[in-house]
């Protein structure tokens, strides 16, 4: 067949022939022209979307489009609490109501997230707070009387509150048995708010409740909230006004969650994580200027990042009042030294301390103090891929490959790669997430090898990870989410021997057809808050996409000069 074809293209004369192959290398450098630019059109578009929202953050000013996307079972559970509180909330609470009826479902009922298919509990739930906040006083008081249901399905989610982790049986979440210690170490600290709560609604005993109130009251947080959280203040909101008055600490975590409540109506499943937003950002955006006065608002980010550190060089997700969390600490120390090129020995010593004695990270240490105010004292063992590997790559940028507590993270890390090659994570749902970003992270160990075992173990795991997500790859050209395309694009790009051309591409094309007008993506709602309670945050898929765009633009001058 070959060489019919060519005898066929024999026959032509040859300027023909010339002609031919002249206009089909034309055809395709318009087509690479023309993905350039659209690349570069979508690099815009997104960098203004997320200097938008970095600049808000800075200000303290974070508008819903650039914020984590309201959940009605969050929006139900702040509403109920507002309910039960009364005067001076009721505009606030009939806002909520009124977001909640807006995102009934065609189907008949409430998703976990805005446009999800609907789930029986939620359903239930949201159903039961409509009805008792339009019938009046009498289905009013039916509501209330009916506040131990929701504690059962926040119980339910108090089994799984963390992958990885054990999380309390049945009997160990009712009183008095939740309050014993070696059942709270099983719970990261943000979330035994929430089930000591749900504890304290479920049971109609009065064995422990005393010890369980003290319990709520002693962990509210000077801004009046419990870790920051919408859930947990207002579960915890709920155990105080069913069991007592405390009008003083209700009324100030009701001022609390007006301050949390978007202009729309909703409430998000999980606060702000403004920490992570400004790390990655100062990350993304700092690898490509030369100065960080190139980009307006950097400096002022970097300063940012500098302020919002806890006394022990710790960081939470939005401060000053949460609670400290190893993946953030790590995203902000990512962030300062790729603009000051020079690590935070303080919050590097940090994390060396906190590393588990199999190697691993974990999201939550434990700690004595209040936020900012804090040592963070040993970690928990939650050992995380996704936190192992950002821990690592903030210690990289700082310690190198000679540090002995970067190798047992590595070895840790190889460990968890599975025969198909892929990497489970935590804190995002599918094989994509972790898995590409051990290959960006595995590309920082070009040259400095500690043993030629590990040079091999590091090479093999490369090359089963790059094998898997090439076969990962959808018909589409995207790898499901926003986020895992980008993330797959930025690891792939490390071996083009493995990675065709055409099939990054394809992917480049999934990103930007994903993209909305105004510069942000469509979200995945993959990010889990608990059990299934999924939120997204824009702001970190839309960097995720301008790294990968941002890759591509460098790999294509580099191809131009050669």
């Amino acid at each position: 067949m070959q060489g019919r074809r060519f005898s066929f293209m024999n026959s032509f004369p040859l300027y023909i022939i010339d002609h031919i192959m002249a206009c089909a290398k034309y055809i395709d450098g318009y087509d690479v022209m023309e993905l350039n630019k659209e690349v570069q059109e979508g690099l815009e578009k997104a960098r203004l979307f997320v200097t938008e929202g970095v600049e808000q953050i800075l200000s303290r000013d974070l508008d819903e489009q650039h914020s984590i996307s309201a959940s009605p079972g969050a929006t139900a559970l702040a509403a109920l609490a507002l309910l039960v509180l009364g005067g001076g909330f009721e505009n606030a609470q009939l806002r909520g109501i009124q977001w909640l009826g807006r995102q009934q479902l065609k189907q008949g009922g409430w998703g976990k997230f805005p446009g999800d298919k609907p789930d029986a509990e939620l359903t239930r739930i949201v159903a039961m707070v409509l009805q008792g906040s339009q019938g009046g006083l009498k289905a009013k008081i039916k509501l209330l009387s009916q506040v131990q249901q929701f504690s059962t399905v926040i119980l339910s989610l108090g089994q799984c509150m963390v992958p990885g982790l054990e999380g309390p049986t049945r009997e160990e979440m009712l009183l008095p048995n939740i309050l014993k210690e070696n059942v709270l170490a099983k719970m990261p600290i943000y979330g035994r708010s929430v089930i000591v709560a749900a504890s304290i609604l479920a049971s109609n005993s009065q064995e422990g409740l005393q010890k369980g109130l003290k319990y709520i009251l002693e962990t509210q947080m000077k801004d009046g909230s419990w870790a920051e959280d919408v859930i947990a203040t207002s579960l915890s909101m709920l155990a105080l006004k069913s069991k007592g008055d405390y009008i003083e600490q209700t009324q100030r975590a009701g001022r609390w969650l007006l301050q949390k409540q978007y202009r729309l109506g909703g409430w998000p499943a999980f606060d702000q994580l403004n920490v992570w937003s400004i790390g990655w950002a100062a990350a993304i955006f700092g690898e490509t200027v030369r100065k960080a006065s190139d980009v307006l608002w950097l400096p002022r980010a970097v300063e940012w990042l500098k302020r919002a550190q806890n006394d022990d060089g710790s960081y939470g997700s939005t401060p000053p009042y949460t609670h400290p969390d190893l993946d953030d600490t790590a995203v902000a120390l990512i962030g300062l030294h790729q603009v000051l090129g020079k690590e935070d020995q303080f919050g590097v010593n940090l994390l060396k301390r906190l590393q588990n004695a199999d190697g691993s990270w974990g999201t939550f240490p434990s700690f004595q103090g209040i936020p900012p105010h804090v040592f963070s004292e040993f970690p928990v063992y939650i050992p995380s891929v996704d936190v192992s590997i950002h821990v690592l790559e903030a210690l990289w940028h700082g310690t190198r490959s000679e540090n002995e507590c970067i190798w047992r993270g590595l070895r840790w890390v190889l460990a968890q790669q599975d025969e198909a090659g892929f990497f489970p994570s935590s804190w995002f749902e599918g094989p994509v997430y972790s898995t590409a970003q051990v290959l960006e992270l595995l590309s920082k160990w070009k040259i400095s090898w500690r043993s030629r075992n590990m040079a091999r173990q590091i090479l093999g795991s490369r090359t089963k990870a790059q094998k898997f997500l090439m076969k990962a790859q959808n018909s589409d050209g995207g790898w499901g989410s926003v986020v895992e395309t980008s993330l797959a694009l930025a690891g792939l790009w490390n071996n083009k021997i493995i990675a065709s051309g055409e099939a990054m591409d394809r992917g480049i094309r999934n990103l930007l057809i994903n993209q909305n007008s105004k510069g942000s993506f469509e979200p995945s709602y993959q990010g889990v808050y608990a059990k299934g309670w999924n939120y997204e945050e824009p702001l970190t898929t839309a960097l995720t996409a301008i790294r990968a765009l941002q890759r591509f633009q460098s790999l294509q001058k580099k191809s131009f000069l050669r």
